[in-house]
């Protein structure tokens, strides 16, 4: 049991966060210069950047970097930065941002298509338009270079131009760079044959070819993002922008901004309900899907908890707010996928890392294809340059840079729709690999609204004054079991006593001093320790423990008067989410502070194989800390300040979004309702999400391993390596959206 001090606990607080849109990045390696722009600033103490979601992520110091001079910071390495607009979150922020990209791609598109074709058509009927006289030969490629001139200045091709131009000044080369080099080595290439009064009729064609497969495919690669933004911006956009609230004069409509906890508010059929509160009058059946995914509405009615977010489908309700913007459900909901959504897994680092070298590595390949073809063959110029730009095409690393952000978006976001939230994409990724699951008993797998089932006297005693006691001392104790005592005897009408002392010992037991009489309540085995005699209370502990109840002991003058009997129910569910965690290889084991007799009852009920009975928290910690050390990778679901330790120090902590703040905090997944079957339903979705971010990145890194050889050695013509560049790029995104169903 537990003292009331614990849930104040002092913990580190979280560095101040600053979050901006950063606009211009095109692949991995834009990402890693980004990022080493900003943590050179003094006061940065991390920033992550998503490549998928735009967005850069900064924690600074007490002392850190201004906001400005981070704008600055990233403007000097050649992409644009913005801040959101006040209110707006990031997954509203970014959608309107992709809405916009994409209508600027679409046209972007139709203009290269437009111009490219007559090019391409001038390039294939050179043959029937030429003629016979002076210079007739020419035109067609002339035409072709008009055309071309006139590609490149378009949206088409002057941002992917400029987007180049401006790496190279700022020395910081990226895929716009070596598409850049491509289309204008090709252009260039064209121009000196028109002036030197060839025949040949590449090279303008080559360019229109690269463009306009480069346009397509960041036009679909634009609806892919579009599309993983989806589920997480229609939550935000699922809340309304008003309320009724109601006054002494009536009723009145408000901003949400402005509702405040306590007030009251009228929420109708078919209204989203604003804020987290609570039901004061009346009765309804609300429509929690968007909270737990569950599209049955479910019927809440005078006392019942509500949340932001669902819907009145049936019925008149008023409530009181409870907690109101970013702390309600919903808005906790859309931070957690936005922090988890700016998160790296360990594969994405290492992909950042490779993508951040990779494109000199491509420009010095190019450079040496170049030379050796031209040097070491026959073939000429013409095909070593046409070998060269392929290589520079082909060797864009835009794949890499989105096989994991895109799968991590549609994960987190299909996590939410499903009542889970998770912290960040590590923890998604580890989550991935959990193959060991404990799991804390009251609280976790019962329901955490223990009742008081018998009162024993041991001596002279009566039962009352057992739970007078009782009551008493534990007064300043937050345990569950302990609230179960103390609102039980206030409800008896027992007069409780202020205890003059009161000290705990975390998960085992409190001693309260109460008119100048020594009186310890707790489990057994905390009594013993402290030297009290339990032997006639032996077969009384024995059948209570036996009926699954948790016995709490007390003494008073270190002699055992009176026990306490407290049943706390099975959470429901819970046996269904244990076998079927044991089907996908997760072995379940529960630790707990109560006795053995009660650990196996409650085993029995939820079909769980592992006991750790009667262990206090640092007993919790030393367990996980061992199977851990063990090369377990192990996850600990608790909702408890006593479980805290055990759930930092996991692989991957789980806890329940009614738990302590304390818990919440330490926790690396939160599950919006206290529903155990979505344990499964997450090792499920994480191990989805692994897998398909190991398939994004080995096609990337394949692409790029088997494509530039074949570029380099004509196997792959320039066009050819555009749509194949093209489709590498859209085959990740595609791929990660199959998270969604």
């Amino acid at each position: 049991m537990t003292n009331t001090n614990m849930a104040t606990e002092s913990t580190t607080p979280p560095p101040p966060q600053i979050r901006l849109r950063v606009e211009g990045m095109t692949c991995g390696s834009c990402v890693a210069r980004v990022e080493r722009a900003i943590q050179s600033l003094p006061g940065v103490v991390t920033a992550r950047v998503n490549l998928a979601t735009e967005v850069a992520t900064i924690d600074v110091g007490q002392d850190g970097a201004r906001r400005s001079d981070i704008i600055e910071a990233i403007r000097g390495v050649g992409y644009d930065a913005d801040t959101f607009r006040p209110g707006d979150h990031d997954s509203t922020g970014l959608e309107k941002t992709h809405a916009a990209k994409l209508q600027q791609h679409r046209q972007a598109l139709v203009q290269a298509g437009g111009i490219a074709l007559p090019i391409l058509a001038l390039h294939w009927g050179a043959p029937v338009l030429q003629s016979t006289e002076t210079g007739g030969h020419v035109w067609p490629l002339a035409a072709q270079a008009l055309l071309c001139l006139v590609l490149l200045g378009s949206s088409a091709g002057a941002p992917i131009l400029v987007g180049g131009l401006r790496s190279l000044i700022h020395r910081s080369p990226n895929m716009d760079l070596l598409i850049s080099l491509g289309v204008s080595v090709a252009f260039v290439a064209g121009v000196v044959r028109l002036f030197a009064g060839g025949a040949d009729q590449g090279d303008f064609q080559t360019a229109a070819i690269i463009l306009s497969f480069i346009n397509v495919g960041r036009y679909l690669e634009m609806r892919a993002k579009h599309s993983t933004t989806g589920a997480i911006s229609a939550l935000a956009r699922r809340m309304p922008a008003t309320a009724t609230l109601i006054t002494d004069d009536g009723t009145k409509e408000i901003p949400v901004s402005q509702i405040a906890p306590g007030n009251k508010l009228r929420v109708a059929q078919d209204v989203v309900v604003p804020v987290d509160g609570r039901i004061i009058e009346g009765s309804a059946a609300l429509d929690e899907s968007a909270i737990t995914g569950e599209s049955i509405p479910c019927d809440r009615t005078t006392g019942d908890d509500v949340s932001a977010g669902t819907i009145v489908r049936d019925g008149l309700i008023t409530i009181e707010a409870t907690r109101v913007g970013a702390d309600s459900t919903m808005g906790r909901i859309i931070r957690a996928v936005e922090d988890a959504q700016s998160g790296k897994t360990k594969l994405q680092r290492i992909a950042d890392q490779v993508a951040g070298v990779f494109v000199p590595i491509a420009v010095a390949i190019a450079v040496a294809t170049l030379l050796l073809t031209f040097t070491l063959t026959d073939l000429g110029f013409s095909i070593a340059l046409e070998r060269a730009v392929a290589v520079l095409v082909i060797a864009c690393p835009c794949a890499m840079g989105l096989a994991t952000p895109t799968a991590v978006m549609v994960a987190t976001g299909r996590a939410a729709q499903s009542g889970i939230l998770v912290r960040d994409a590590a923890a998604l990724e580890a989550a991935g690999s959990v193959r060991e699951m404990f799991l804390d008993k009251t609280g976790t797998l019962t329901t955490g609204n223990p009742t008081v089932a018998d009162v024993v006297a041991f001596g002279g005693e009566s039962r009352e004054t057992i739970l007078q006691i009782a009551g008493s001392a534990e007064q300043y104790s937050q345990h569950p079991l302990a609230r179960a005592i103390v609102n039980t005897a206030r409800e008896a009408g027992a007069p409780l006593t202020e205890p003059s002392s009161f000290s705990s010992v975390a998960g085992a037991g409190v001693l309260a001093e109460l008119d100048g009489t020594s009186v310890h309540v707790g489990a057994a085995k905390y009594l013993k320790e402290v030297g009290i005699d339990l032997s006639g209370a032996e077969e009384a502990i024995r059948a209570a423990s036996d009926a699954g109840s948790s016995v709490v002991l007390i003494a008073k003058d270190a002699t055992a008067i009176g026990m306490v009997a407290v049943s706390d129910s099975i959470r429901p569910g819970a046996a269904a989410a244990i076998d079927e965690l044991r089907s996908l290889g997760v072995s379940c084991s529960m630790i707990t502070g109560d006795n053995v007799r009660t650990a196996e009852a409650v085993a029995r009920a939820t079909h769980i194989d592992g006991i750790h009975a009667e262990k206090r928290p640092e007993d919790k910690l030393s367990i996980i800390e061992v199977q851990r050390a063990a090369g377990s990778r192990v996850a600990f679901v608790g909702d408890g300040v006593n479980d805290a330790p055990a759930l930092a120090a996991a692989d991957v902590g789980i806890t329940f979004a009614s738990a302590t703040d304390v818990a919440v905090g330490a926790a690396d997944i939160t599950i919006v309702h206290d529903d155990l079957s979505r344990l499964p339903d997450m090792i499920r979705l994480a191990r989805r999400s692994l897998r398909i971010i190991k398939q994004n990145l080995f096609w990337a890194f394949f692409y790029n391993a088997a494509a530039i050889p074949l570029a380099a050695t004509g196997q792959v013509p320039p066009g050819l390596a555009a749509g194949a560049m093209m489709l590498s790029s859209i085959s990740v995104v595609l791929n990660a959206l199959r998270l969604r169903k």
